[in-house]
């Protein structure tokens, strides 16, 4: 059982599935959950509600703006301070429900989310707790991984996002292909997450990667002073995996589940049931206990 609503966020109606928390009769602790880097809610993030969901908790699923069902324009529009933004005012429209516990809200974020999530508690958003799946934790390895001709390629595009010209490029690409992420098995996650039904485009204004070394959340982690669950996966190419273990190491409450496959395996055969159970045990060490 879900629900359709909207919350405000920068004058752009956001896109939102609620979740309400199963046999809750008082208020009840609440999840908000977002997907990573130009992926919408529709590709794989309800079974993680509907766990999440079953186990008594709230769980508000949202689009960025720009992204999928929600409003602003240009379309595909990334900037990473609009979307933490964006997770800020999807925090305070749950706080301000009176079915939901405001001392009992976690934050759920994938990849780019994940990093968002843990910027957000490094500067001290109040939240319980949170879960950060694959987080994208350090933008240097990323730089140092990606070939050369992709940068060349990339970079000046990025800067004409930067200075004001809605520029879009694709967001993957086979390996070789000029697109954002074309790492070997990129384009093949995506192809595989992205659901049917999903508004995702394989589109996105490149600003971001002009900057992308200095999104570093890994940096701040010791500022990150709630429980923390933090799932990595051995194979990931997307998310240094080196940069998520240190991440891990250096929140004082944080703690590492490491799971086989790559960026994209959580949402694939039945590795999302499993990771849906360890996170479930987890919020009831904390906001569910």
């Amino acid at each position: 059982m879900r629900e359709d609503l909207t919350f405000t966020s920068g004058g752009v109606e956001c896109a939102a599935w609620w979740y309400p928390a199963a046999g809750a009769t008082t208020p009840a602790p609440c999840v908000v959950m977002a997907h990573g880097f130009s992926l919408t809610r529709e590709d794989g993030l309800a079974s993680y509600a509907e766990a999440l969901q079953a186990a008594g908790a709230h769980v508000l699923v949202f689009d960025h703006r720009y992204l999928g069902d929600s409003g602003g324009a240009p379309r595909q529009r990334f900037r990473a301070g609009e979307q933490r933004e964006d997770w800020r005012n999807a925090v305070a429209h749950v706080r301000s429900r009176d079915d939901v516990d405001a001392a009992r809200i976690a934050l759920w974020g994938f990849s780019f989310s994940g990093g968002h999530v843990a910027t957000l508690l490094a500067d001290g958003i109040d939240v319980a707790a949170a879960l950060l799946l694959c987080p994208f934790s350090d933008g240097v390895p990323r730089v140092l991984a990606s070939p050369p001709k992709t940068v060349a390629w990339l970079l000046p595009r990025a800067l004409a996002d930067m200075a004001g010209r809605h520029v879009t490029v694709p967001v993957t690409g086979q390996p070789g292909e000029r697109a954002a992420m074309n790492l070997p098995g990129e384009a093949d996650g995506f192809a595989a997450t992205v659901r049917p039904d999903s508004r995702w485009r394989n589109e996105i204004s490149p600003g971001l990667f002009a900057t992308v070394a200095a999104f570093r959340p890994v940096a701040r982690a010791s500022r990150i002073g709630v429980p923390t669950w933090v799932g990595r996966c051995a194979d990931d190419v997307s998310a240094d995996g080196k940069a998520i273990g240190k991440l891990a190491d250096r929140a004082p409450r944080a703690e590492l589940h490491d799971y086989p496959g790559d960026h994209f395996a959580p949402f694939h055969g039945e590795l999302p049931t499993r990771i849906a159970a360890d996170q479930v045990a987890f919020l009831r060490r904390t906001i569910l206990a």
